[in-house]
């Protein structure tokens, strides 16, 4: 079974993705008729705006690389596994989720409906997001936990310099942040901006 996906644009550019559809298919309750062209925007998506802040500009391209080289080994291949992969898939599910009852028909937004389906209440949508949302939160704490724990075996953790993104640590959006150094941690309440970083 396809674990990653990469797809080469009409310039030879790679699109990364973390998961595939089968991946998304076989650890959550998506049915497997839903078609693919709806799950891949909806992965970018978590690994573009719910990922990428958490791992910083680096990393990022550290995983991205060694995904498309086919070179993800140990370490980075545990942090992937073990971690990465398990938030990009709930974030996904987070985002996916609204795209299978709606959908865009040529500007307008319509409901789908199928012949042995009914539609669920905005009430029962909003209360799956919160679940799938606490379940992308949990993934990401454990994540981010293990990066501060273990940042001396990932430099690129924190080798970002401005305009890179650095990673954040603050995942439910409390005013507590961690800033690590190999592998001590220090925390710090309240935001803050790293004034060796600005332009």
């Amino acid at each position: 079974m396809a674990s990653y996906l990469i797809i080469l644009d009409s310039n030879n550019m790679a699109t990364i993705y973390f998961i595939s559809s089968e991946y998304l298919k076989k650890h959550t309750t998506v049915n497997g008729s839903v078609d693919d062209n709806i799950i891949y925007p909806c992965v970018t998506l978590a690994q573009d705006k719910w990922m990428l802040p958490y791992l910083g500009s680096d990393l990022m391209a550290k995983l991205k690389t060694d995904v498309e080289d086919d070179t993800l080994s140990g370490d980075y291949l545990t942090l992937m596994n073990d971690y990465v992969r398990p938030a990009v898939t709930w974030w996904t599910m987070f985002e996916v989720t609204p795209h299978l009852t709606y959908r865009m028909d040529n500007g307008t937004l319509v409901q789908r409906i199928s012949e042995d389906a009914q539609p669920i209440s905005d009430r029962v949508m909003k209360d799956m997001l919160d679940r799938f949302k606490r379940n992308a939160e949990h993934y990401t704490t454990l994540m981010v936990e293990y990066l501060c724990a273990n940042s001396s075996l990932f430099p690129e953790y924190s080798s970002n310099t401005w305009p890179e993104r650095s990673p954040k640590t603050d995942v439910t959006g409390m005013s507590n942040y961690t800033v690590s150094g190999g592998n001590t941690s220090m925390s710090f309440t309240g935001y803050f901006k790293r004034l060796s970083q600005l332009p």
